[in-house]
């Protein structure tokens, strides 16, 4: 699953248009009819959990969230799941942080998201990760507040009603305060299976349940900002170690003006482009391969000939970049340099999810695009098309 199918009918490039760090917005039934996770499988996440009670699994009722208690972990550091389902019986809502990390259909999801903004010009300073919140039902777990981090809401099971605030609060997360809550203007939501609800960050929000349970997913999603961008302008660019200037530090205007011309030089207008491309490269999506069946590949490299079909490994996103007489290919995990005649094949392998060696661009003889995937089936980029796909292709 992917941020696509997640605001379908909608697209991604109307989400980033007209929605994204903008105003909440409900996608209804986005993700209906897709199985991501259900309450039997959230229960065997908490049975597989080891030190839970370590912040990763939370208890939240009434507005008050707190850690799990030792008392609900064995001897063996596992999770007593008779006292959890009193627990929840008994009003608390269950936060679990970090599935991604347990369930490779919040892994997928997750990196499908992060992939769909990347390649509509959407950097992120963060990977995106997952969080499950089980609430029982006639409950609220959050007390009213506001997260540094946009939310795709994936609603699962259950119904649950969200009041979001209708405009930009303060830009710091923090919680507000019930008497505040009460006179900002808010828009309601309620979420049934399948509906998917996108909060900017930095908008308040709070949800309850009113005869049903609910069991929902939260995308944490975190907007690249410019102060990322000035710390990679200070990093990378000599002019900005230049001094304040000593006989205007009490003049307010005159720093203004001198930073201004600094922040508008050619030289910081020449480099941003590159700079800002190199911070989405290295922040946009995270570098952990995802599990793809690669343990259970037969046969090397060597083996792979021009005609071997071959596809991108799951999740694997792309970014190339030119360095004077050189062209370099990222991708989770690692990076493949060459001279720039390889530009061509590694721009071919970045845009196209299915390819043999053969159809690799540009003036590479035969051997050489041979050796090009054999290097990028090695790195993990590639891996050799199963048989299933190879006959899905020839339809």
């Amino acid at each position: 699953m992917t941020l696509a199918d997640l605001l379908s009918p909608a697209t991604v490039v109307d989400f980033v248009d007209t929605t994204w760090c903008r105003e909440p917005r409900l996608f209804p039934g986005g993700a209906a009819g897709v199985s991501l996770l259900d309450i039997d499988g959230f229960e065997a996440l908490l049975g597989a959990l080891h030190h839970a009670h370590k912040g990763v699994l939370h208890l939240a009722c009434g507005g008050d969230r707190r850690s799990l208690p030792p008392t609900l972990i064995d001897a063996d550091g596992m999770l007593d799941l008779r006292q959890v389902r009193q627990m929840f019986e008994g009003g608390e809502t269950l936060y679990l942080t970090k599935a991604h990390r347990l369930s490779p259909s919040l892994a997928d999801l997750c990196r499908g998201v992060e992939i769909d903004l990347a390649e509509h010009g959407v950097a992120l300073r963060e990977s995106a990760g997952a969080h499950v919140f089980l609430t029982p039902p006639a409950a609220q777990g959050f007390a009213p507040h506001r997260d540094e981090h946009g939310s795709l809401v994936v609603q699962l099971d259950g119904r649950k009603t969200w009041r979001v605030e209708e405009s930009a609060g303060t830009s710091q997360p923090c919680a507000v305060p019930l008497q505040e809550w009460a006179q900002i203007r808010h828009r309601e939501f309620t979420l049934e299976p399948g509906d998917v609800l996108y909060v900017p960050e930095y908008r308040g929000h709070a949800a309850r349940t009113e005869t049903v349970r609910s069991l929902h997913v939260t995308i944490r999603l975190f907007p690249l900002r410019w102060r990322d961008v000035l710390g990679e302008i200070l990093t990378a660019l000599p002019s900005m170690n230049a001094p304040v200037p000593g006989a205007r530090a009490v003049d307010s205007d005159a720093l203004a003006v001198e930073l201004a011309d600094l922040l508008s030089s050619p030289e910081v207008r020449t480099a941003l482009p590159g700079l800002l491309g190199r911070l989405a490269a290295r922040r946009t999506v995270r570098q952990a391969v995802l599990a793809d069946g690669g343990l259970g590949e037969h046969g090397g490299p060597k083996e792979i000939d021009k005609d071997t079909w071959l596809v991108r490994a799951r999740g694997a996103d792309c970014h190339v970049t030119t360095d004077g007489g050189f062209a370099t290919i990222r991708f989770p995990g690692g990076a493949v340099r060459g001279p720039i005649g390889v530009l061509p094949a590694f721009e071919h392998v970045a845009k196209t999810r299915v390819l043999r060696a053969v159809d690799l661009p540009g003036a590479l003889g035969p051997g050489a695009t041979v050796d090009v995937v054999r290097k990028l089936v090695t790195d993990g980029l590639l891996r050799r098309a199963r048989p299933a796909e190879i006959i899905e292709l020839a339809r």
